[in-house]
């Protein structure tokens, strides 16, 4: 379980009298080689015009033990993502994401929208990081983006 992603949840659904809580959790591991995959954590600002939410040329972040005097490799467009977790750091302002490469919108009926000071997380070992595009509601928002990317480099 070292260097994965590990996510526990629970839910309260349904109205009172026939609430139920639903616990659940999430895995993601490091390829079997832990070449290809790679961390990625960065504070994001996310604006009110769609733009990807990892941007080209971005870092992964160096945790080799031993330093090499090397830099961490650049994420490439090509690259895809294993898993993500996006926190809306935001007290007022939601965020969107679309995760087709198309522009990400408030109106979009596929898009996902993630409340302010909300977390959302995902699975989504077929996405590039071209296809997750980001928009907020209104003003320049900042979110906490943690992913494991799949370097293809």
């Amino acid at each position: 379980m070292a260097n994965d992603a590990v996510i526990s949840v629970q839910a309260t659904v349904l109205p009172d009298e026939i609430q139920k809580v639903i616990s659940g959790s999430l895995t993601v591991s490091q390829g079997s080689s832990n070449q290809g995959d790679k961390w990625y954590y960065q504070l994001t600002q996310v604006r009110n015009t769609s733009d990807q939410l990892i941007e080209n040329g971005s870092k992964f972040i160096d945790v080799d033990a031993i330093a090499t005097g090397g830099s961490p490799a650049s994420i490439d467009v090509a690259d895809t993502i294993q898993f993500v977790f996006i926190k809306n750091t935001d007290g007022s302002n939601d965020i969107y994401i679309a995760l087709d490469g198309t522009a990400a919108t408030s109106s979009r009926e596929d898009g996902i929208k993630i409340p302010a000071n909300s977390s959302w997380f995902g699975h989504i070992p077929n996405c590039r990081v071209d296809d997750l595009t980001c928009i907020t509601s209104s003003s320049t928002v900042n979110c906490v983006v943690a992913a494991l990317i799949n370097d293809a480099a």
